[in-house]
């Protein structure tokens, strides 16, 4: 049970221990007097670092996890991962000087050297140091590295001066035992942002260590740098950027100062001076989609620029590994409607949060809170609530603003301190105070840190106090340090103090080991633990005090689960080896005692199996605590981030060798192992190529050696140990296993190492996605043309098409590429993009210039072809008519050319496309000539246009004989055969209604196509019975039948029967009774008939 959980709303008060009144009566009296005395600048009292001392009713211990640390130092191997030789060299050519954790510009600490001759010790100038800098330090949650980097205090115009601090400093990512994971320059060499009010340009911004307001870790060992501009860098453990930067503020408020930056488990929220406030979250592609599209209208995303997407292409499509969501809050409106300003901030995690979403709590100037929601938009009050504390915080004195919040692990608990120094623990809905803590006596300034240690009990670090320990009820523990430079790191069942020497836990004794260890215990584990230590010395009451337990039922197998339990929270292996051996000998007598409830024969019990796995917990944590490595991590958080966690955790601080073996100790599932075998490869390969770099020679190992170990090592071949048939047993590495330590290859210059690696991958995704980074184009095509993935082969073209310069040349080269080097496949999917992009009326040079590269001239120029003919058809109210035939014709004359790269496989196409533009030629010509377009209307038919000639001689009798003239020159000209003609010209002056010149047509030779088109010419255009026997007259007597005809057609029914009579059909008579009206004809017909 939580000792804070407490229904009164009447806050526990114990005796102050900066009370003036002493009580004899009071037990803590000694220690009470013990801390005033401190303020004396007597010699205080100090708490032993072995030694539990009560918090109340619970036992707290002080933990030393590494002393005596010279942060900064090397790791030994330094080979084993790039970052580490870059640190080296930024170390050389910055030459900076170590203080504790304080890195100075070593030009900087000589030049305060030579002015101050007072200096008797290095104490004296560190003091000096530290008041004209300031250092931030910040811990990873979960025992994780520790970051700190050192600015100037002293700015000037934004800057420091070159000739005090200087223009540049070092972020340092460090172990808890000292070693350097990796350097970040700070500020970087290319920062720039790309801004959105210059037309999407990069601005180089011009930043200086002083600039630095904030850095912390989040729960996903991001590390966040805030400005005080508000913008943002993030990085991951190597020190690479993870995101672009990016204003917390956003864009708009860019120039805003900001007034406080926190950094909290799941990103940062910031507070202008202007009472504008933001909360930024940091999710990655294991956040669910939905989560964002459920954000606020707002709301926006930052996502990484794709030269730092993966490490390939891959990331085109998929989502971002890294992004932030950043959504801006209506605070300064809220307060200046309520006419007060904002102190400090919070942030509840959204896990712990009702909305689900995190929650910013900010103190206000009279003494309350206002809670902000992060869907201001639709909200009531833009999310704003006041929670009106101001009777509940800090009531045992007038009221004063808060100056520091901090949440409880669960976020169940909010501690607050005040302006006049009162601690005050309420609930997270404020409906409850369960904790009031003055400390005004001793100190009057706000603790410089402020944190939880656990659920139980809050830790402050105060001026000229050292950190102090608050209970549930008021009780309070003191641990005085010997430095002023101490830092608190909160975690969840803990809390880490980071010194300038040190690296300390201070732990609330977990309950399984306060009832094992406590004197006089009668709990069912020590009773096993002392039978246990009588076994060890000999004592022949061993085995009586052991089988004394087990004749209670149950009993035993509790004592071994407590054994286990304490084991797993104690960090002296010597004491873990004690419980443990205790748990180890309760077994032996579980697996005799045939009454046991848990013994199963063939099979272990429940209470070997907990064992099995704590030991293999318990080595685990003794492997990662080890000051080569460096964590600080504690049973209970290894139980929170799970034994992958702890391998990501190693992975990414660069310990990959051992990261594999507690992968195949722990026997983690087949990914984790393969990723990391990957990673230990990926070392490997580095590590050559430092060390042949380092040596200025070339590396004892070839390119094929090294890849063959590589190879190996992805394979679990590396031990010589393996026996052969577990050798043969080894399956095939996961997908994308040999792709990654390719590309980790590429990167450190060995391309034959490359090659050989990416040639082992099996996973047609991942090698294409390799070969795309590593550039080879072709070959990624190829591997996704054989797997069938058009996707991939897509993306393979879409990467070779912006690797390449946005010109022509540039796209030049890309068709001459893919049609050249490219696989079929790939053409295929080229050609038909664009050719559907030119039947959707777009561009359709880049497909023929594709068909041409294929020598598919004929293809090639038909598209061009087309394109001409769609221009001509295209409506002329979007294209100017000049212009439209201008392009018709280049595009005409461009098909022409094509075909005429055929030679004689398109001799014909393109004599008829020269015809064409011959055709358009002579059009203009023609309404250059006459002034208007009916004498020629655009076409691409030599009949129609002959056919509007003649029509436009019935408006213009007096050009009708120069009309007629050019008729027959374009005829003769375009070779259009002479009965054509004749049917063209009966066709247009019957339409036209020229019957003279018809008639004249018909009387000027004889007719090579007859007499009947003039006649049913003459029907049609309903002239009359005398023009109709005109050319019906003329037709010889073998053309009855078409005499016929025509008679039926011109309704001239006694001269159709005449014509049937003389052909002796009875039918034809027959058919002129059945579709005449006339009596008359009807009875002459059924004369005949």
């Amino acid at each position: 049970m939580n000792p804070f959980d407490d229904d009164s709303d009447t806050p526990q008060r114990s005796n102050n221990p900066f009370a003036d009144e002493d009580d004899p009566a009071d037990p803590s009296h000694s220690l009470a007097a013990s801390v005033r005395s401190s303020f004396q600048h007597e010699t205080p009292q100090e708490v032993d670092d072995t030694a539990w001392q009560d918090l109340g009713d619970l036992p707290y211990r002080r933990v030393t996890l590494a002393s005596n640390i010279p942060w900064g130092r090397q790791r030994r191997n330094k080979a084993a991962n790039r970052n580490s030789n870059a640190t080296a060299k930024e170390s050389d050519n910055t030459k900076e000087e170590r203080f504790g954790l304080s890195f100075y510009p070593k030009p900087y600490v000589d030049t305060l050297r030579a002015h101050q001759s007072s200096f008797s010790a290095t104490s004296d100038l560190a003091s000096l140091l530290a008041t004209t800098t300031t250092t931030f330090c910040a811990g990873c949650p979960n025992g994780g590295p520790i970051a700190c980097v050192t600015s100037p205090l002293v700015v000037t115009g934004g800057k420091a001066t070159q000739a005090g601090f200087g223009h540049r400093t070092t972020i340092r990512i460090l172990s808890n035992s000292g070693y350097v994971l990796s350097t970040i320059p700070f500020p970087p060499n290319d920062l720039s942002i790309v801004s959105s009010k210059s037309g999407k340009k990069r601005i180089t911004l011009h930043r200086s260590p002083g600039d630095i307001l904030s850095i912390g870790w989040t729960a996903r060992c991001i590390l966040i740098v805030v400005l005080r501009d508000s913008l943002t860098l993030c990085y991951d453990m190597s020190g690479r950027a993870v995101l672009p930067p990016f204003y917390a503020l956003g864009e708009r408020e860019a120039g805003t100062e900001l007034l406080e930056a926190t950094i909290f488990e799941g990103g940062v929220a910031v507070l202008g001076t202007d009472m504008n406030a933001s909360v930024v979250e940091m999710l990655d592609e294991h956040d669910d989609p939905s989560y964002v599209d459920g954000a606020d209208v707002t709301s926006w995303r930052v996502v990484p620029s794709q030269d730092s997407i993966g490490e390939s292409p891959s990331r085109l499509f998929a989502p971002p590994p890294y992004y932030a969501l950043i959504t801006p809050l209506p605070t300064a409106m809220f307060a200046k409607s309520k006419r007060f300003t904002y102190g400090c901030i919070a942030v509840l995690p959204r896990q712990y949060a009702p909305s689900q979403r995190p929650e910013l709590f900010l103190s206000t100037s009279d003494g309350s809170v206002v809670v902000s929601e992060l869907q201001p938009s639709t909200s009531p009050n833009n999310g704003l609530t006041d929670v009106d504390c101001r009777s509940k915080i800090g009531r045992s004195g007038p009221n004063a603003p808060i100056v520091s919040m901090a949440f409880a692990p669960s976020g169940r608990f909010l501690a607050c301190f005040t302006a006049n120094s009162v601690l005050t623990v309420v609930s997270t809905t404020f409906e409850s105070i369960v904790l009031e803590f003055d400390t005004s006596s001793g100190s009057s300034s706000p603790p410089r840190s402020m944190g939880w240690c656990g659920e139980d009990s809050v830790v402050m670090h105060m001026k000229n106090l050292g950190v102090l320990m608050v209970g549930p009820y008021g009780d309070w523990l003191r641990f005085s340090f010997d430095d002023d430079e101490v830092y608190l790191v909160p975690e969840i069942d803990c809390c880490r103090v980071i010194t300038s020497s040190s690296v300390e836990i201070l732990q609330r004794v977990p309950p399984g080991t306060a009832d094992l260890l406590r004197i006089g215990s009668i709990e069912a584990g020590a009773l096993l633990l002392d039978a246990s230590d009588a076994f060890d010395s000999g004592s022949s009451n061993a085995d009586e005090a052991a089988r004394a337990i087990t004749q209670q039922e149950g009993l035993l197998e509790e004592a071994i689960r407590e054994c286990v339990s304490a084991a797993e929270g104690e960090f002296d292996v010597q004491v873990q080896k004690r419980m443990l051996r205790a748990a180890s000998y309760g077994l032996h007598f579980a697996c005799r005692d045939e009454n046991s409830l848990s013994r199963a024969t063939g099979r272990p019990s429940p209470e070997a199996i907990t064992f099995v796995k704590a030991a293999r917990k318990i080595r685990t944590l003794n492997a990662i605590r080890k000051p080569s490595i460096g964590f600080a991590m504690t049973s209970a958080q290894y139980d929170s981030v799970l034994a992958k966690g702890v391998i990501a955790r190693l992975m990414a601080a660069g310990y990959a060798a051992l990261a594999t073996s507690l992968s195949e100790y722990l026997n983690l599932g087949r990914q984790v192992r393969d990723y990391a075998r990957a990673m230990k490869a990926t070392a490997f390969v580095n590590s050559c190529t430092a060390l042949s770099q380092s040596s200025q020679t070339l590396s004892i190992m070839t390119d094929s050696q090294i890849a063959e170990e590589a190879i190996r090592i992805i394979r679990g071949e590396e031990d010589n140990l393996l026996e052969k048939d577990k050798q043969s047993s080894i399956s095939q590495p996961s997908p994308g296993m040999f792709a990654s330590v390719a590309l980790a290859a590429h990167h450190a210059g060995r391309r034959g190492v490359t090659d050989l690696l990416i040639m082992l991958e099996q996973s047609p995704t991942d090698k294409v996605h390799a070969l795309l980074s590593i550039g080879s184009y072709a070959d990624a095509a190829a591997v996704a043309a054989k797997a069938r993935d058009p996707d991939l082969v897509f993306l393979a073209m879409k990467a070779y098409d912006k690797s390449l310069a946005d010109n022509d040349e540039g796209k030049n080269t890309y068709f001459s590429g893919v049609v050249n080097k490219f696989p079929a496949e790939a053409v295929s999917i080229l050609t038909a993009y664009h050719s559907r992009i030119a039947a959707m009326g777009g561009d359709v040079k880049p497909m023929v210039n594709i068909l041409l590269r294929r020598q598919k001239h004929s293809e090639a120029g038909k598209n061009m072809g087309r394109r001409a003919i769609a221009l001509a058809q295209s409506d002329s109210s979007i294209m100017v008519e000049n212009e439209r035939g201008h392009q018709m014709k280049e595009t005409l004359k461009e098909a022409s050319n094509i075909y005429g790269l055929a030679g004689k496989d398109c001799v014909f196409q393109k004599t008829c496309t020269d015809e064409y533009l011959d055709l358009i030629t002579d059009q203009e010509q023609l309404r250059k000539q006459y002034g208007t377009v009916d004498v020629a209307p655009p076409s691409s038919s030599v009949t129609s246009t002959i056919t509007s000639i003649l029509k436009y001689a019935a408006t213009d009798p007096r050009s009708s004989h120069k009309l007629f003239l050019e008729a027959d020159r374009l005829a003769k000209k375009y070779k259009v055969a002479e009965k054509r003609l004749w049917h063209v010209k009966v066709h247009a002056f019957s339409e036209s209604n020229q019957w003279a010149v018809l008639r004249n047509l018909a009387d000027s030779r004889k007719s090579p196509i007859g007499m009947k088109p003039f006649a049913l010419a003459a029907i049609r255009g309903k002239q009359g019975e005398a023009e109709i026997m005109h050319y019906v007259g003329r037709m010889g007597q073998a053309d009855g039948e078409d005499r016929y005809e025509l008679f039926v057609e011109a309704g001239m029914w006694r001269k159709a029967v005449d014509e049937a009579v003389k052909l002796g059909d009875g039918r034809r008579v027959a058919h002129v009774r059945s579709v005449c009206n006339s009596t008359e004809i009807q009875i002459l017909c059924d004369k005949y008939v």
